[in-house]
């Protein structure tokens, strides 16, 4: 080791400098490639926790002869294997890091010195490939690279909570993860999820067996056993569908693909191509404004140019099985599953970002219906806006006008019109192919183990109840207030919110970066936030009144989902006439959620989040404080995040901000972008701190303020609360799910969202006793608060 020192010294680096960046490898040059000397340093530096055997001449071996060649370039091969010598080898993954790692491959160009070394760093699935079969063993590492092996090494072997405090908190809990049939993944959020089905699926079958005395409870028996009745939507297959596909086939011309686009949408309530529909105003918070939409590209944004060779093949496999069950051949299938992948990856590159879709200045785009006709000539909206039954204005929102734009140009296209039956025909197939046979149902969950990775579904009667929890949930939502949620919850946690919102209130005030005329601005709309805990203050009567008969003819799944989205239209005119209530609630009891509304100015967190493991009415006070705290605190900074800031008290579009005050924030924001910004949550898989700002600022906010709480108890229990944080957010899904979520989910991967956040606060390095030498240690100078 001394050696080595001296070495370091004479190449111009400071032997202070190496060890004080240690475990972050070299971080003031991090694409320099590493010497052996300096790869062995490091790692003994950081396996020094782990393996109390290690030693520097451990690690590094050297050549036959002796010959270490300390200061030749170190390869990918030399420093995997210097890594496991260091660690004393790797342990299995399990778990998590089982399903979120690098999968196996069979590489044909390990050297053979490495094949034995290499075998349990290749079985970890920390590391990958540059191809299927290479390996690639001569590349040159940089300390960029080897910060990375180490720290998936910290998370693999989770034993030390300074350097990977989210693996070490959880590792029992991740290694023994399951993912239950039919889900996306396992998280606290799945964990309540799963126990209202089976609380609500006991609702049911209670009605089922008999117990259903109302009109609304005998609607919910003739539903359920219309999605159980199998056997007679299989017999129908797609029958129910047939004549609308024959319409769709037969159109010869623009004009007659819309005459049939228009009778579907009159029929069955579902707009295939094009559709009016309402928002709240974002201008106007006490009205609708009219909405006009195409079709969005299924897989989102970014779901196309990011898309694995595998996703590729599961979507293109998908559209071509959803074609062919609605009778057309194979070649036929095939040839318009590639049209649809062709025309949605243009239309996801005129899109908005996920992220920019929740920016009002991107997406409040007023067009009157001169301008939308002349964007689509050969179309008459006129007809096809009368069939939504709303009351014309000069003011129609469009979200996404480039991708509009890009859908327009395929109604102009001499071409275009093969492309659009196409359209018609797979969004026929999406809106309605689960009521019909088995076959649909069957081919959407092959679709979901090939591209999310979700592997088995849940049983008819699982399946069926969730249905009915989707489209029965205004005679459900407060059958399950009722029997689950408690007044003392609902009490013990509007404390909470109250006591929350008063440190918040301070928090505001001591801001040094923002000037008093915008405090009071921010303060104003702290004070006029609305709170909407476990149930509305009032129940109403479900607005859609609809009959769902029993009997296979009169009752099919089919025609109840029809008659239910079709029940759902009718009221948008009268929604639009009287405007919007001032109670809003975004979900139902039963939702495990929470969120807030912009355009409401509100806090809401349904009853069924309102339980274990979020909240506890046994559990001491820094576990509420660390679970269902961090939710509440989380919910009440988007007021003020990145798109929140844009909205006021009364939840209009606004600017309250000052010039200077709002320069400021920007330059906050940027900090957390950079902070988040190429994060691993998992081997090769990386956050977006561009993406993901809106919800950082947010869990930075909600840590702040609970760390500040926290300071004022009589004996602060940081640790407690900080292990809380970590516990909540524990969570594991399949590497194809956090595949596609690092491309859409504007939410950080939860690893980050459970350690990244802490690491901003002394108090957290002060709770652990964590160094500059510890992989949980982020530079004072990195470190963001912003609210």
């Amino acid at each position: 080791m001394k050696q080595w020192l001296r070495r370091t010294a004479v190449a111009g680096l400071t032997a202070v400098l190496l060890v004080s960046c240690l475990p972050l490898a070299l971080a003031a040059e991090p694409e320099r490639a590493l010497t052996r000397g300096e790869t062995a340093s490091i790692l003994l530096e950081a396996a020094k926790d782990y393996n109390e055997k290690v030693t520097y001449e451990g690690i590094l071996k050297g050549y036959p002869g002796g010959d270490l060649n300390e200061e030749g370039l170190v390869t990918r091969a030399q420093a995997l294997v210097m890594l496991q010598r260091a660690f004393g080898g790797l342990p299995e993954p399990k778990g998590d890091n089982a399903r979120s790692g690098y999968p196996a491959a069979n590489f044909t160009d390990i050297p053979a010195w490495a094949k034995e070394e290499l075998k349990s760093v290749l079985a970890s699935g920390i590391v990958a490939g540059t191809s299927a079969t290479t390996f690639s063993p001569d590349q040159k590492i940089t300390g960029k690279q080897l910060d990375l092996f180490l720290r998936r090494t910290y998370a693999l072997e989770g034993s030390n909570l300074k350097d990977d405090f989210y693996a070490t908190v959880n590792k029992q809990t991740l290694d023994n993860s399951v993912i239950p049939p039919g889900y996306l993944g396992v998280s606290a959020f799945t964990e309540v999820g799963i126990r209202v089905d089976k609380e609500l699926t006991g609702v049911i079958q209670e009605l089922v067996n008999g117990g259903a005395t109302t009109e609304g409870e005998k609607m919910i028996v003739n539903f359920y056993r219309s999605i159980l009745d199998i056997e007679g939507r299989n017999q129908a297959g797609i029958t129910p569908i047939q004549p609308y596909l024959t319409a769709i086939d037969r159109a010869d011309s623009l004009e007659a693909l819309m005459a049939a686009h228009n009778r579907i949408y009159k029929e069955l309530g579902v707009p295939l191509l094009l559709g009016f529909s309402l928002s709240i105003d974002a201008k106007d918070s006490s009205k609708y404004i009219l909405i006009f939409d195409g079709v969005v590209p299924a897989l989102g944004q970014g779901g196309y140019a990011a898309a694995t060779k595998e996703q590729k093949s599961a979507y293109l496999t998908y559209m071509s099985t959803l074609l062919q069950l609605l009778g057309q051949k194979e070649s036929a299938a095939s040839a318009g599953a590639k049209m649809i992948w062709d025309s949605e990856s243009k239309l996801a590159a005129a899109s908005l970002t996920n992220q920019e879709l929740a920016d009002v200045e991107k997406t409040y785009n007023i067009y009157t219906m001169k301008q939308l006709k002349e964007m689509f000539p050969g179309i008459d909206l006129e007809k096809l806006f009368a069939l939504s039954g709303l009351s014309q204005t000069d003011k129609i929102q469009v979200m996404d006008p480039g991708r509009l734009k890009a859908w327009a140009s395929i109604f102009q296209d001499p071409h275009g019109l093969e492309l659009l039956k196409t359209y018609c025909r797979r969004n026929l197939a999406t809106a309605f192919g689960g009521t019909l046979n088995e076959e649909f149902g069957k081919a959407t969950q092959t679709f979901n183990q090939a591209y999310l990775g979700i592997a088995g579904t849940p049983t008819k009667e699982e399946e069926a109840s969730q249905l009915v929890q989707q489209y029965m949930s205004g005679y459900l939502s407060r059958a399950y207030a009722d029997r689950f949620f408690t007044a003392e919850a609902k009490a013990d946690v509007e404390r909470m919110v109250k006591e929350i919102l008063s440190v918040y209130r301070q928090r505001l005030q001591g801001l040094e970066w923002m000037s008093q005329p915008t405090k009071e601005k921010a303060l104003l709309k702290l004070d006029t936030m609305k709170i909407n805990i476990g149930y509305p203050d009032s129940w109403e009567e479900p607005k859609v009144k609809v009959e769902i008969p029993s009997g296979r003819e009169d009752g099919s799944f089919f025609k109840n989902v029809v008659a239910l989205t079709k029940g759902s239209l009718t009221l948008l005119p009268e929604l639009q006439k009287e405007g919007v209530p001032e109670e809003l609630w975004p979900f139902n009891t039963y939702t495990a959620n929470a969120a807030y509304l912009f355009a409401d100015n509100s806090i809401t967190f349904p009853a069924a989040i309102l339980q274990k493991p979020f909240y506890d009415v046994n559990a001491s006070y820094e576990e509420n404080l660390g679970k269902i705290g961090y939710v509440i605190a989380h919910e009440i900074t988007h007021a003020f995040d990145n798109n929140g800031a844009k909205y006021d008290e009364n939840g209009n579009a606004a600017d309250w901000w000052t010039k200077e005050d709002y320069a400021a924030y920007q330059k906050l924001c940027n900090k957390v972008v950079s902070l988040y910004d190429g994060r691993e949550a998992a081997p090769g898989i990386s956050c977006s701190g561009g993406l993901t700002l809106s919800e950082n600022i947010a869990d930075l906010g909600a840590a702040a303020c609970l760390t500040e709480i926290e300071s004022r108890q009589a004996s602060p229990d940081y640790a407690a609360l900080y292990t809380a944080m970590a516990e909540i957010w524990c969570s594991s899904y399949p590497r194809e799910t956090r595949l596609y979520l690092a491309q859409a989910d504007v939410h950080a991967p939860d690893k980050l969202r459970g350690s990244l956040v802490l690491q901003n606060f002394p108090a957290f390095y002060e709770a652990f006793g964590i160094t500059e030498q510890d992989g949980m240690w982020l530079a004072p100078e990195d470190r963001v608060v912003i609210w």
